[in-house]
């Protein structure tokens, strides 16, 4: 397999001086054995330190809550699923070098993708130090935390507004119960797609869509209050 430095790089957005560290950062143990070049274990083991140290000076210095709050945080952030979202948005997954035996049993949601990101952590701050390091993980990992943070609120609020006011509504006209029922989940865990049926007293009134639960939610009470209103308070 040719490994295209350039177009890694690229996507890494760092530029090795040592271009074979680069590639050791992306050479899994099977690839390794079959061509005699050393693997990325021991990369994954340092990288995990700094990433763990990195995220948790960042906590620290925006501190949101007690002790036991951040350490949740930290272990959710170094978790397999954030690095290995990072790997995919950057399409570093495509460099990895995989032995041929290893390549017919992979998939894309194994954990040798998510380790490639403390091995390249590793491998940033061997070549380029402190600042090199902190800069790459900022820009991924963190980055991606403070986005899904923001979606989070937004969807907390959004999905407390539209509930409460089509909550409020029903009360007043004393119209029934409300209840949801999730429909469906597709796609990747990455990006999956939920769809949720908003009912009054057990008869289906909205749907609604989003790659939360609660987004779904509150899209169904959305449509399903607008839905009411159109029809001037009655569920027919």
């Amino acid at each position: 397999m040719i490994f295209d430095i350039d177009a890694c790089e690229s996507k890494i957005g760092y530029s090795f001086n040592d271009k074979m560290l680069l590639r050791q950062c992306f050479t899994h143990s099977s690839y390794a054995y079959e061509h005699g070049e050393m693997d990325n274990e021991l990369l994954e083991f340092f990288g995990d330190s700094i990433m763990e140290f990195v995220v948790t000076e960042y906590l620290y210095k925006n501190a949101r809550g007690d002790e036991g709050r951040l350490t949740k945080e930290r272990a959710e952030m170094v978790s397999k699923k954030p690095l290995l979202d990072c790997v995919k948005r950057l399409g570093l997954n495509e460099f990895v070098l995989l032995g041929k035996g290893k390549e017919k049993f992979i998939n894309l949601d194994d954990k040798l993708y998510s380790s490639v990101y403390e091995a390249l952590v590793a491998g940033i701050y061997i070549d380029g130090g402190m600042t090199a390091v902190k800069r790459f993980i900022k820009n991924t990992l963190i980055t991606d935390y403070e986005k899904r943070e923001a979606q989070e609120k937004k969807a907390k609020k959004n999905n407390c507004d539209a509930k409460n006011e089509f909550q409020e509504y029903v009360q007043k006209n004393k119209m029934g119960s409300i209840t949801y029922e999730t429909l469906y989940k597709k796609g990747p865990d990455h990006s999956p797609e939920f769809r949720v049926a908003a009912l009054l007293n057990g008869t289906r009134i909205a749907e609604g869509k989003g790659q939360s639960k609660k987004l779904a939610e509150a899209q169904a009470a959305a449509s399903a209050l607008k839905k009411i209103k159109k029809q001037g308070g009655k569920n027919k």
